[in-house]
């Protein structure tokens, strides 16, 4: 939560400051004068802290969100395959070509 590239805070901080904000009836911007922070990395940080837990309660962990947007893109990569070699073999059907001359046959 530090305003410089180089944070100086923990996961663990920047977890007890938001937390800190939620649970106590500080302002921000005092919050910012005690910790030397930005409102914008509060902020930010109480997002990303607020999204990680919407994703833990309605997927169970965030590695099984994860897992299912994988599975989602493996399934979508799948059928745009399918998807790919149904046309080709129509296009191929239709300027006559992989099509068996039953008289050579």
């Amino acid at each position: 939560m530090a305003t410089n590239h180089a944070s100086k805070w923990t996961p663990e901080d920047k977890i007890r400051i938001v937390l800190e904000s939620i649970n106590t009836k500080i302002s921000t911007a005092d919050l910012c004068r005690k910790y030397n922070v930005s409102p914008n990395a509060i902020y930010d940080c109480k997002e990303k802290f607020i999204s990680a837990a919407r994703y833990e309660i309605v997927f169970g962990s965030i590695s099984s969100y994860v897992a299912a947007l994988e599975y989602s893109f493996i399934v979508g990569l799948v059928l745009l395959g399918a998807n790919l070699l149904i046309y080709r073999a129509s296009a191929k059907k239709v300027r006559g070509e992989g099509v068996i001359d039953r008289r050579l046959a």
